[in-house]
């Protein structure tokens, strides 16, 4: 296995803050070869509006990675979209969490190769959801790509658990059906969410660091 990345995008000194150098380590860890999050499509009322979203957000990741000088790393991103009106439809987020995880417990060895594990991979401990009021805020946003405060993304933590019953409730306003402060998702910004919202979400603390109840957005 590759020991080292291919290449110091800004140079080796600044390596670690540099996020595609940081998300080439991540594939070397692990032996992955692809990277990237699920997206759960859970709007259904526009198939043009989705196709739009769909077409900014590779745009949107291509931006990033030449913020980073790291084009090379757009061959080995995966936006896999997981579609499926009949079930996914105004889906809440615990149902695509359960579904999720049942889409994890194969993907791996699927995508990745015969024998190889989830490791700490970002693209299987989190998944996006787009939802009415997500899709609406982002194709209809006016703002140009990257200087937008309106478009967001819902992102779930497969891991998160509720409370056990009888535990103490948190007293927070009811989140479908949690009061709980967290509530197992976040509101990502559209900008940056493939790649700098990626990066950030690596080892088991950040989470913490990074959750915001919602509706605040999280902007990476």
């Amino acid at each position: 296995m590759v020991s080292s990345i291919s290449q110091y995008r800004w140079g080796k000194d600044s390596t670690f803050v540099n996020n595609v150098d940081n998300i080439e380590r991540y594939l070397l860890e692990d032996g992955h070869l692809i990277w990237g999050f699920v997206i759960y499509r859970c709007t259904y009322e526009s198939d043009d509006d989705w196709n739009k979203l769909m077409k900014q957000l590779r745009q949107d990741v291509k931006e990033c990675l030449e913020t980073y000088n790291g084009l090379d790393m757009e061959k080995r991103v995966r936006i896999t979209a997981i579609e499926d009106k009949s079930i996914l439809k105004d889906a809440s987020t615990s149902f695509v969490r359960e579904h999720f995880r049942q889409w994890t417990a194969t993907a791996p060895q699927r995508e990745q190769g015969e024998g190889v594990g989830p490791g700490l991979s970002q693209r299987y401990q989190f998944c996006l959801q787009v939802d009415d009021a997500a899709l609406d805020a982002i194709v209809h946003d006016t703002s140009e790509i990257g200087q937008s405060d309106a478009g967001f993304v819902n992102l779930i933590w497969k891991d998160w658990e509720p409370n056990a019953p009888g535990q103490m409730d948190e007293g927070e306003e009811d989140i479908e059906g949690c009061t709980q402060h967290d509530v197992g998702w976040i509101m990502v910004a559209f900008h940056g969410v493939m790649v700098d919202m990626y990066n950030l979400l690596r080892d088991s603390n950040d989470w913490l660091r990074e959750y915001r109840r919602p509706l605040e957005v999280v902007r990476p």
